[in-house]
């Protein structure tokens, strides 16, 4: 899969290649070792590093060059570290407009200048970027036309049911295993969550805690087909339940389905993190927390397992 050479794009890739690696705080972010990682040039990553810089992610070393400020494993991967805020931001505007039939089931680079404010040159960067994202197509002339938004009802059922085939079953392909740092980010980000006070947790927050831990089992497969396929329907998943409203006691009850499948994960259970996983997703399929223990022994064997 092509990785975005925009700095915030690559920001996000590169603090995800210092997870996997170990790198320590004060270390020294060489750009030759980046740019191989991230199968780029030096350019985007010199762009990227002055990005992270302002973050708060690297310093400037006094010989020159950067070092890296902030252990990873404390790094909470924000969205605005994954997509350029501006294009995100608008990516979502445009997704909630449709949704709610603002916007029609076709647009122009014009349409879109005038609706957002945007220049032609944003606009049409826009709509490449949505299409790339699956959400709409070039049509004849200067229109494209939107696909089906899968927060639309019968989109969401296949969405589930495509994730009822694959997910569990990827837990139990060959070669599976989840990678042990960035596995310990998406605990901590899940029970710093979870220690808040009731109704502390933003919608915002949950979304992006559920698309991590989503992307590191995508990120498991060794199958790269299934891998990139996992990813990008997570990543356009995310993005559809923008507008979406889940109640605090189903982000706790989902969150805490995602621990006890790191459990099993950890424990060397696959078979019960792939029938934990089918139960998940059902669950939030259906969204009835109420029948949560219902016919499921799954869950109730995970309950009982101690952490060591």
């Amino acid at each position: 899969m092509k990785t975005s050479n925009r700095p915030a794009a690559m920001a996000g890739k590169i603090l995800d290649v210092l997870i996997d690696s170990g790198l320590a705080v004060g270390e020294r972010l060489v750009e030759n070792t980046l740019a191989e990682a991230c199968h780029v040039s030096r350019t985007p990553i010199r762009n990227a590093l002055q990005l992270l810089e302002q973050q708060g992610y690297a310093s400037k070393a006094p010989e020159g060059g950067y070092v890296l400020a902030r252990d990873p494993l404390t790094v909470r991967l924000d969205a605005d570290m994954k997509t350029d805020p501006p294009e995100g931001v608008l990516v979502e505007r445009v997704v909630r407009d449709r949704a709610s039939r603002r916007l029609g089931a076709s647009v122009t680079v014009s349409e879109l200048s005038r609706r957002y404010n945007v220049p032609r040159a944003a606009a049409q960067n826009l709509l490449l970027d949505l299409k790339s994202k699956g959400i709409v197509d070039k049509a004849d002339g200067q229109s494209w036309m939107f696909k089906q938004l899968m927060g639309e009802q019968s989109s969401q059922a296949h969405s589930f049911e495509f994730r009822l085939m694959l997910e569990p079953e990827a837990i139990l392909s060959e070669g599976f295993r989840i990678e042990k740092n960035r596995a310990a980010v998406v605990r901590l980000q899940t029970e710093d969550l979870l220690a808040r006070a009731e109704n502390a947790i933003r919608l915002d927050e949950f979304r992006n805690a559920d698309l991590a831990f989503h992307l590191l089992i995508a990120r498991a497969v060794t199958n790269p087909y299934i891998s990139e396929t996992m990813t990008n329907h997570n990543q356009l998943r995310h993005l559809h339940g923008a507008s979406h409203t889940i109640s605090d006691f189903r982000m706790r009850q989902s969150l805490r389905e995602h621990l006890r499948i790191l459990d099993a994960l950890e424990q060397g259970m696959p078979a019960v993190a792939a029938d934990l996983m089918r139960v998940h997703l059902r669950m939030s399929k259906s969204n009835r927390p109420s029948v949560a223990n219902r016919g499921a022994p799954a869950i109730m064997l995970a309950g009982r397992m101690q952490r060591t």
